[in-house]
């Protein structure tokens, strides 16, 4: 049966924002795409049991979070702006995330079959949670960013470096300037301090392909740098454009193209780079 399980205008959450547990007021009107399994997904896991207010349309095209195209139907929220954008960034987390593996599979274990990544950062759909800690707090005990890789012999497994994935539209060749958030970089920062392994940050292009009303997220290119040569090319810190938060400004001639990425591994730079961290713990902006 398909899913068209509905919110009641009764309910003490009509007019509330579905994905913050407690009720917080949100009169918006969110629509996204979705298949059957992925509403209930979405209701269970994401919008604390809460169904959606109305069901539309059904059409061929592709679901707004798996990201599969098949039948799909138009589900409508309550929901603030907030963890509207979490949940449509969803879609995006997941095709990045499986792009690394998708890259690991295919050009890194053929030639480095001991070096193993392991995805120790997952996404997750979750209600919202408001942290009793600061950004900045978190990042002090921080240990595990998006992935990890081991050196593996045997049965003994060694980390040997982490990676941080970043996402969004833009081409590092065509940037100006590249941009990460403050708490970004000091997650970066803290868990290379706090388990001495360096970071590696990977940075994936994504675009959109359409059937049009509907759109699939792809990866079309990814870049890489490591936490020391990106705090090298820092040109500037400042408050990000209609945005209350900090990011750090970087010139992108930090980064290199992913097929360069096997050079790093081949002559074990990673293994300077924890020297470095040994001598020279990073700083928290």
């Amino acid at each position: 049966m398909p899913f068209r399980d509905v919110l009641p205008q009764e309910s003490e959450f009509w007019e509330a924002c579905a994905r913050h547990t407690n009720r917080q007021t949100a009169r918006t009107i969110q629509a996204i795409y979705l298949c059957d399994d992925c509403a209930i997904r979405l209701t269970k896991e994401g919008f604390n049991d809460r169904p959606p207010i109305y069901h539309g349309e059904t059409i061929e095209g592709f679901c707004g979070l798996c990201n599969a195209g098949k039948n799909v139907t138009l589900r409508f929220w309550f929901a603030c702006v907030y963890c509207w954008n979490v949940v449509v960034a969803y879609q995006k987390g997941f095709v990045a995330s499986q792009s690394v593996h998708d890259y690991w599979a295919r050009s890194v274990t053929p030639l480095f079959p001991h070096l193993k990544l392991t995805e120790t950062g997952k996404i997750y759909i979750s209600p919202y949670a408001r942290s009793p800690r600061t950004k900045k707090a978190a990042a002090t005990g921080l240990k595990e960013l998006d992935f990890v890789v081991a050196n593996v012999e045997g049965d003994q497994e060694t980390p040997l470096f982490h990676i941080e994935l970043k996402a969004g539209p833009g081409s590092i060749q065509e940037m100006l300037e590249f941009q990460l958030d403050i708490n970004d970089s000091n997650d970066i920062i803290g868990c290379a301090n706090n388990t001495k392994l360096p970071c590696y940050i990977f940075q994936e292009q994504l675009a959109h392909r359409y059937a049009p009303p509907t759109r699939a997220t792809v990866a079309i290119g990814t870049w890489w740098t490591d936490i020391f040569t990106l705090l090298e090319n820092q040109v500037a810190v400042r408050g990000r454009r209609g945005e209350e938060k900090e990011a750090g400004y970087y010139s992108p001639r930090a980064f290199k193209p992913i097929e360069t990425f096997a050079d790093e591994l081949r002559e074990r730079r990673y293994t300077r780079l924890k020297e470095r961290l040994e001598k020279e713990p990073l700083t928290l902006t």
